[in-house]
């Protein structure tokens, strides 16, 4: 719920912060200071992730300052879920009236939060705009489409999603700023650890680190023991790091989560935890946009479990290979064993050099002089 309204004694313009997920409460690590540089702020955690591993860790190992506001909408049906954040944030934006509203990524966080400030009259700055899948039905897709069209801002992280918005129009309210998760890998990489603890692969062995959580995999029977069974017959031990979502559908699988073959499953991991996973890795197998561009930047090679990917520049230098999850029993040991012997020399600079944060506040820096007023709650 909401915290008591604390006056607004900074003379600067206040803006608002939502987010509500893991990668958003990454970005934010590095996105929080760029912003209070220039403005107040008033961050709105939604609650959407809650998991310790997922969200309370983060603040504790990228020191993330607590959320003014949070609304612990937790985890419901993309609509109920996208109405009670907009009704919560929209109470919020209402009550502090803030000069723009910043949100970040594709999750139901982004567009309700985006939909409750267009709502109030306040111009919204996406962070992480342009980036497409092309599959309609796909609620991610709904979400950042929808959110690019009444942003006021957007800012994009490569040259192909500011090609998309050219294409659609949007390009005149768009800057190309670079990837905010760029900014907080490099930020974090000197407190990474060797390797995660109660690791059960030994030291200096060659493995494969497993994630998957998307729900087009995950609520698939069928996909997910495809993609289970696959993993558990690569030729080199599999670690699988499991989101509360994963583990809860092979529980209803009957699948039991105590490993099999080459598989060994360990719990989610920390974002510092997770990089030393991704960096120690001879490969890494993964669903996640966020593990994607970490193995990118990291040079680690990766095969994405997905018919397509938003970053699409992964594939096009060949850090990234698609597989679909339909045809996982087939094709993941050809393309593991494909990308463990290519070599690893990419381009790393695809989505910018670390410094999107401050690109960010740049491109933001018109919105105080568009005649919205500063907070004043």
């Amino acid at each position: 719920m909401p915290r008591p309204t604390i006056p607004h004694n900074d003379p600067r313009p206040l803006v608002a912060v939502g987010y509500g997920t893991r990668p958003q409460v990454i970005k934010v690590a590095r996105l929080l200071p760029a912003l209070r540089a220039q403005w107040d702020t008033v961050t709105i955690d939604t609650g959407q992730h809650y998991d310790y591993a997922l969200n309370a860790l983060l603040y504790e190992q990228l020191s993330v300052p607590l959320p003014d506001v949070v609304l612990g909408v937790g985890s419901l049906p993309r609509l109920e879920q996208l109405a009670r954040i907009e009704a919560a944030c929209g109470a919020v934006l209402g009550q502090r009236r803030p000069a723009a509203m910043v949100v970040i990524g594709d999750t139901n966080s982004t567009l309700a939060s985006a939909r409750a400030a267009r709502d109030a009259g306040i111009p919204v700055v996406h962070v992480e705009a342009g980036l497409r899948s092309n599959v309609a039905a796909m609620a991610e897709e709904m979400n950042r489409v929808e959110v690019d069209r009444l942003a006021a801002v957007l800012c994009v992280p490569s040259r192909t999603a500011m090609a998309t918005l050219e294409r659609e129009g949007l390009a005149g309210r768009a800057r190309e700023t670079g990837d905010v998760a760029r900014d907080v890998l490099e930020f974090a990489l000197s407190r990474v650890p060797s390797t995660p603890l109660d690791w059960p692969v030994e030291p200096g062995d060659a493995y494969a680190f497993a994630t998957l959580h998307r729900a087009e995999l995950t609520d698939d029977p069928r996909l997910l023991s495809q993609a289970i069974e696959a993993l558990a017959a690569l030729p080199i031990p599999v670690v699988l790091a499991l989101h509360p979502r994963t583990r809860e559908r092979l529980t209803a699988l009957g699948a039991g989560t105590s490993g099999r073959g080459a598989l060994h499953f360990v719990s989610a991991l920390g974002y510092l935890e997770a990089l030393a996973a991704v960096r120690a890795a001879a490969v890494v197998v993964t669903d996640s946009g966020g593990v994607q561009r970490e193995a990118y930047w990291l040079g680690v090679p990766c095969v994405t479990m997905r018919h397509e990917t938003e970053w699409v520049e992964t594939v096009a230098l060949g850090a990234n290979r698609l597989v679909d999850p339909a045809r996982a029993a087939t094709e993941l040991a050809i393309a593991v064993e494909a990308m463990r012997t290519a070599p690893c020399t990419w381009d790393r600079d695809q989505y910018g050099s670390g410094d999107a944060a401050s690109e960010v506040a740049r491109a933001m820096a018109g919105l105080t002089a568009l005649g919205y007023p500063p907070g004043t709650g």
